[in-house]
């Protein structure tokens, strides 16, 4: 303090610079390193002091800003959450609306305790580079911080399990899509769980891990690296979470088999376009927490960080644009019409496609790359159906094969200067193909691994039997086998008029409208005595408005084949069987 330094007592004082002894460890352990500071530095004057000090303030409100970047981002990726399930609500049938709701409830509450306990510690372990690792994290998977019980000594880091939790459920729910209709509630269970805490996190360890092997910051206690130069880069998760959850959900279907309807064109029928035009809206605006929120920080870097940010606003929505407008053009050629839910589908394949390399290609590569995920989606939906794969919703066409395409793209379309900018490293990884080469080899690790993972859960439950409903079940609905909605298992929705149902009691426990048995033969009563009056005669007037036409006259006589075959199925509110042309209903009558 004051004008100088009085160290008499201090290690290694010289006359330039003044040394001390302090601790690498991350852990304040044995490693010991000598640092000596140019004497010119520590002799402060009280004149400088306000300058460090507000030094120090804008640091705090930096990393302030940074913390509230990831928070705000961490909620537009859970938001998603709703996106997935209006998305998926939207073309299931109704008789299994709740169920698939209920699906992706659960993906978020068990993956937020098996995340806790067990999946961020095989993700992250305690966040430590090799040459600074006590020695239980490996390149395979981290170990330590078990449910983050290292962050309660300090709180500044809690913000970054919310936003990889926010990760870990998008691509669980995926997988929801490709079992729906016919997945046992149990068994569904069982792997949301089981993804949560072993599948997902393992990929998320060997990419974004300071440890993992394939990650760009790894690099073995000699310096070298497992993939030479940058190893293989994901910004924001088309091979970790996507290429996993589109690969994971592929092996379910395969494990299930196609549902009952499925041949038959049944379970193809038209979904209800208001819901996943809304779900697809929110993944959409979800999207750019996904993409811009792995910044990680707003005021880092001198601004660099949100500048970044904003660019990859631009080529996300670039990407997700041109798919869109693409599949504008391949509707009307392959369907002769502007199909709605294929289009919502290519938005999401050029989002998928876009979120890895989102932070190291210029918006033209944007562009090609949202193009061309388009048609690897059509193509990959068409093969599955040809090959009798069925995929209610088309989750692996739009994650698995799209997020392995923007894996790829990775290594096509970025540039030396945007990987200098996003990662820091300078290097000609892009113009020799090495980079394209380390894209490759970690997709294929990463698809190896979900199958292998995947498989392991899944066709020894299908040999246990545990796997699949039954097909009474199917055909009910599982809003009635699994969630006592018995409504739609006695009646079935063509089925359901107003007036039709018995009386009984409702779900929740109210008496539901219907008429009693005296009401009913009242009115049948009423009808037989009412039919057996002659018809009153119409007025002149009146028989000159109703009499019709020649043009009348023949359409009902084209249809009355029809409505005397009907007629003997179809009864009245009033019990008795008539046609639409019988003397009590003709125009002249009415």
């Amino acid at each position: 303090t004051g004008t100088g330094w009085s160290c008499a007592n201090c290690y290694g004082v010289m006359a330039t610079q003044t040394c001390f002894i302090a601790s690498t460890a991350a852990d304040g352990g044995s490693q010991f390193q000598e640092i000596c500071i140019p004497r010119n530095i520590t002799n402060s004057t009280s004149a400088t002091m306000p300058s460090l000090a507000q030094r120090s303030a804008l640091e705090d409100l930096s990393e302030a800003t940074d913390t509230m970047w990831i928070l705000l981002c961490s909620v537009f990726i859970f938001w998603m959450q709703t996106g997935f399930a209006m998305l998926e609500a939207g073309t299931v049938r109704p008789k299994n609306t709740s169920n698939i709701l209920f699906k992706n409830l659960m993906d978020v509450a068990i993956g937020a305790i098996g995340f806790w306990l067990l999946g961020y510690s095989f993700s992250f372990g305690n966040g430590r580079t090799i040459t600074n690792n006590p020695g239980r994290d490996t390149a395979f998977i981290g170990a330590g911080n078990w449910a983050i019980r290292n962050f309660s000594e300090c709180s500044c880091s809690y913000h970054l399990w919310f936003f990889q939790w926010a990760f870990s459920g998008a691509a669980t729910t995926i997988v929801s899509g490709s079992v729906a209709e016919r997945c046992r509630l149990e068994t569904y269970f069982m792997y949301s769980l089981f993804i949560s805490i072993f599948v997902y996190p393992v990929v998320v360890h060997w990419v974004w891990s300071p440890m993992g092997f394939l990650s760009a910051s790894y690099t073995d206690e000699n310096g070298n690296r497992w993939l030479k130069q940058n190893g293989m880069l994901d910004y924001a998760g088309s091979a970790v979470v996507h290429t996993v959850g589109g690969f994971a959900g592929l092996i379910g279907a395969v494990a299930l088999g196609p549902r009952k309807s499925f041949e038959s064109g049944e379970g193809r029928k038209s979904p209800n376009e208001l819901l996943c035009a809304l779900g697809v809206s929110i993944l959409w605006m979800g999207w750019y927490g996904f993409n811009c929120g792995s910044t990680l920080g707003a005021g880092a870097n001198g601004g660099a960080s949100i500048a970044l940010a904003s660019k990859i606003a631009v080529v996300t929505t670039i990407s997700a644009s041109s798919a869109t407008v693409t599949s504008i053009l391949v509707s009307y050629i392959q369907f002769d019409h502007y199909s709605l839910a294929y289009c919502l589908n290519n938005v999401l394949a050029g989002l998928v496609a876009i979120t890895a390399p989102c932070a190291v290609v210029e918006p033209w590569a944007a562009m090609c790359i949202g193009i061309i995920a388009c048609g690897i989606y059509s193509g990959v939906s068409a093969l599955l159906k040809k090959m009798g794969i069925d995929d209610p919703v088309d989750a692996f066409p739009v994650h698995g094969a799209c997020g392995v395409w923007g894996t790829i793209a990775v290594g096509i379309f970025a540039t030396r200067e945007n990987i200098k900018r996003a990662y820091g490293f300078d290097n000609d990884a892009m113009r020799s193909g090495n980079q394209l080469r380390n894209q490759v080899i970690g997709i294929l690790i990463i698809i190896t691994w979900t199958i292998v993972t995947s498989s392991t859960l899944f066709f020894p439950l299908k040999w246990a039997g545990l796997l699949r409903v039954s097909a009474e079940q199917e055909a009910i609905g599982l809003d009635a086998a699994e969630h006592g909605i018995e409504a739609r298992k006695k009646y079935p929705r063509s089925n359901r008029r107003i007036g039709s149902l018995p009386s009984r009691q409702s779900a929740y426990g109210t008496p539901s409208p219907g008429r009693s048995k005296d009401e009913k033969s009242k009115s049948r009563r009423t009808a037989s005595s009412s039919e057996m009056k002659p018809a009153r005669p119409a007025s002149r007037k009146h028989q000159q408005l109703f009499t019709p036409s020649r043009n009348h006259r023949h359409m009902y006589t084209q249809s009355s084949s029809l409505n005397s075959i009907t007629a003997t199925r179809k009864k009245s509110l009033w019990g008795t069987a008539r046609s639409p042309l019988s003397e009590t209903n003709s125009p002249a009558a009415l």
